[in-house]
């Protein structure tokens, strides 16, 4: 058995244990999470609402993307790179999480943009979100952090730091980086100054604002469903931002499937915010409804795509 399929049957098994652990709080929990499920009134005004914080949020980090792939001379209309992003999202939700960051630069690409800055735009926007992402749970999410353990404050504050000092070399080191995937890819080689140091802080920003959007929108979903449920902004940026990054960074589930909701959950106990079947709702829900937000946009693209459009005739 070669490496890859080691490596697939690993994810599979780690996935399904997962699963099965999953299940099984389920079903412990189950006469509770009726009950909680009995208590939702839905507000579809404010789900409306959350909906389009989020699309704003989109519109944000795919401007930062650009603003990357200009950086090193390469540029991408913004009806283009809304296809393009959209589209490459939907590669999440397959194991392993690298396949949306080559979809997005394979995308750019046929779109026009050049290899080397389709490549490292994708690499380091990648990088950047989740560095950022720490750096907010870190900073206004120390709270959530002590009630789920002092370790998980050390971890965030070392975790930023190493972002930090790991950005300042990254226009750097980076283009080389990317020039050599590029060329084992068969791609042509291009010169690539390294980027500002003003632009890569400028995406940053915009990355740590859009974790700020989605805490937001994720409380307006928690009141749009159990209004029961309540607590300062704050710990619902720190909640959202938390359990999507370990989602992110359990590599063997799709969308981070489950670990992203069991992080949730613990989240919403640790603060006292909420029950364990409240929270269990609240998981499942956001994530059916970040479904829906984020795989609509990559279908509609890809049937808008132009080359779908032609094929079509």
């Amino acid at each position: 058995m070669n490496r890859a399929r080691l490596w697939r049957l690993v994810q599979a098994l780690l996935f399904g244990a997962l699963l099965v652990w999953i299940g099984r709080e389920l079903v412990q929990q189950r006469d509770a999470l009726r009950a909680a499920a009995g208590q939702l009134d839905v507000r579809w005004g404010l789900i409306a609402a959350a909906s389009a914080l989020v699309f704003i949020t989109y519109a944000a980090l795919i401007q930062s993307w650009r603003m990357l792939m200009a950086g090193w001379g390469t540029s991408l209309s913004y009806r283009a790179a809304v296809r393009v992003w959209t589209t490459a999202n939907l590669g999440r939700y397959i194991p392993g999480k690298v396949w949306s960051v080559g979809a997005l630069a394979v995308l750019a690409q046929r779109e026009g943009a050049s290899a080397v800055g389709a490549t490292g735009a994708a690499l380091l926007g990648t990088l950047l979100n989740i560095g950022a992402g720490f750096g907010v749970v870190a900073v206004i999410g120390p709270t959530v952090l002590d009630a789920l353990g002092p370790q998980y404050r050390i971890v965030a504050w070392i975790a930023l730091a190493v972002f930090v000092v790991g950005v300042l070399p990254l226009p750097r080191l980076l283009p080389p980086i990317v020039r050599a995937i590029t060329q084992r890819r068969g791609g042509v080689t291009e010169p690539v100054a390294p980027l500002p140091a003003t632009l890569v802080w400028g995406a940053v920003a915009i990355n740590a604002a859009s974790w700020i959007g989605y805490g937001i929108a994720f409380q307006l979903l928690a009141h749009a469903l159990l209004p029961s449920v309540s607590g300062a902004t704050l710990g619902f940026i720190a909640i959202w931002t938390a359990s999507y990054l370990v989602g992110y960074l359990v590599l063997v589930a799709p969308g981070g499937l489950g670990a992203r909701e069991a992080a949730m959950v613990a989240a919403f106990g640790a603060l006292g915010l909420a029950g364990p079947a409240e929270a269990t709702v609240l998981a499942v829900a956001s994530r059916l409804w970040l479904l829906v937000l984020e795989v609509l946009p990559g279908l509609i693209s890809l049937a808008l795509a132009p080359g779908v459009r032609a094929r079509s005739r």
